[in-house]
């Protein structure tokens, strides 16, 4: 397989480096193109009023100065150069960090495979709990494992898809199997937390995560709780709301 790695972490991020190294043991063709820093939060935003460099740093790693989306934009049209000699295949993470329910839309991770489909290339989106590597290896092994049964199912690569995945912060030994799962919901973000610094002036930091909401079984939040199966949740990658095709009529009749 022909993959183009990236990521929300920034090239040098242990989650890619892991994940390269992996693929790589796996015979697999990668090409690292990531941002040069952590971008987290940066979901699909591109660079409009500003120049994007792409540096390389050795035959395999580039890095970009600007978000995970442009870093898919510039790995495909200036790596890859043109649709002719796409990828098959584009894997963004592993995230420090889980990133399920409403995470997916403020998610750099997400946003970059998002990216990669929205050119006709397969995006995977891949996280793990955080808050810290405990046991990257296994989930390097995970990457290197779906990317195997992918590559004996070839036909399912000839369309576009993204696929939002979370794997659990344990011993490869001790992970089940792929489920796949729709997304789960979670309370509201808790309140932005007003802090004064030592010169005086206000600033506020973000909230922490909402706690999921109760009976979501088949979901995403549901498997990350149980903390046992890789959660698999298929993406729409362009976000139209068909059922609110009847009320927009009944309204505008």
């Amino acid at each position: 397989m022909r993959i183009l790695l990236t990521n929300d972490d920034g090239y040098r991020a242990p989650g890619i480096i892991a994940v390269y190294e992996a693929l790589i043991a796996a015979n697999h063709d990668v090409v690292i193109v990531a941002p040069e820093l952590n971008s987290s939060g940066a979901s699909q935003s591109i660079a409009v009023y500003s120049p994007i460099q792409i540096h390389q740093v050795s035959e395999r790693v580039y890095y970009v100065s600007s978000t995970p989306a442009d870093s898919v934009r510039l790995g495909l049209q200036v790596v890859y150069e043109s649709t002719d000699n796409y990828p098959d295949l584009i894997i963004s993470g592993v995230n420090l960090g889980d990133n399920v329910s409403e995470d997916i839309l403020y998610s750099g991770t997400v946003g970059a495979a998002r990216e990669g489909a929205l050119h006709g290339v397969p995006g995977l989106a891949f996280s793990t709990k955080g808050p810290k590597f405990d046991n990257l290896d296994a989930a390097a092994r995970v990457v290197a494992n779906l990317v195997d049964k992918l590559s004996q199912n070839r036909e399912v690569l000839k369309t576009a898809f993204l696929w939002n995945i979370n794997i659990p912060n344990k011993p490869y030994e001790q992970i089940g199997g792929f489920e796949a799962t729709k997304l789960g919901k979670r309370y509201l973000h808790e309140p932005l937390q007003k802090q004064i610094t030592s010169r005086g002036t206000t600033i506020y930091w973000q909230g922490m995560s909402g706690v999921p909401q109760e009976g979501q079984l088949g979901t995403d939040v549901a498997v990350q709780t149980d903390d046992i199966n890789v959660s698999i949740t298929p993406l729409t990658i362009l976000p139209t709301d068909y059922n609110q095709m009847p009320i927009i009529a009944a309204v505008t009749i």
